[in-house]
């Protein structure tokens, strides 16, 4: 039933969507820094990646507005040896010998709600909701010369959910070009199922430059 998930929220979009005053098209892109919080996640850091996709602005009023968007994002974070010790309990301090990058691709559906502070600003709040395409790990070898590179890559295969909450806000340069800084957090489990009954969540910063299609 997870893949009839977006199906049902886009058609809910076209709903509202019909009783929009004016509504606008436009593309998006930027970097994330993005990371996991929670329980295991000692020693886990940030990684740089990136976003892109579009949106549709749809007016309510003068100062509202819902804002849809369908994106490719990635997410994930980086982490050392020591992870392997800090999930069981024994922590070291010299296990510092490989790197290990994590990127986790997700179509992300934003559903955000604009509010004009005036012409050039606004807040934006909504929920959004990814489906993981797929989980690439790559792992490097920092230990002396002949550093070498391994890479790994897992097709989920179902598109598992993650869903959360998106604010920011937003600055317009003119009516077709602005910037929106954006924090996401996760509120879906990404340990479900796990026997010690451990907690983690995506976390995400990212910074859009966004493109409006203005209509005749």
């Amino acid at each position: 039933m997870k893949k009839y998930h977006l199906l049902f929220v886009i058609l809910v979009v076209s709903c509202i969507g019909t009783k929009a005053q004016e509504t606008h098209f436009g593309v998006k892109g930027g970097p994330n820094y993005a990371s996991i919080v929670g329980d295991l996640t000692e020693g886990i850091k940030f990684r740089f990646s990136g976003h892109l996709g579009v949106f549709a602005e749809i007016g309510m009023s003068d100062r509202f507005a819902f804002q849809p968007e369908l994106a490719y994002s990635s997410y994930g974070f980086l982490y050392s040896t020591d992870l392997f010790f800090i999930e069981n309990g024994n922590p070291t301090i010299d296990g510092n010998d490989f790197r290990t990058a994590v990127r986790l691709n997700y179509l992300t559906l934003p559903l955000m709600s604009k509010f004009y502070l005036n012409d050039r600003f606004s807040v934006e709040l909504g929920p959004q909701f990814g489906w993981l395409i797929n989980q690439v790990t790559k792992t490097r070898n920092l230990d002396g010369f002949g550093a070498s590179t391994s890479y790994t890559q897992r097709v989920s295969g179902d598109f598992i959910l993650d869903y959360g909450v998106a604010a920011g806000v937003e600055f317009r340069f003119n009516d077709q070009l602005s910037m929106a800084p954006r924090c996401y957090l996760g509120l879906r489990n990404r340990l479900n199922g796990n026997a010690m009954e451990s907690q983690n969540y995506n976390i995400a910063l990212q910074v859009s430059l966004n493109y409006t299609f203005l209509g005749n």
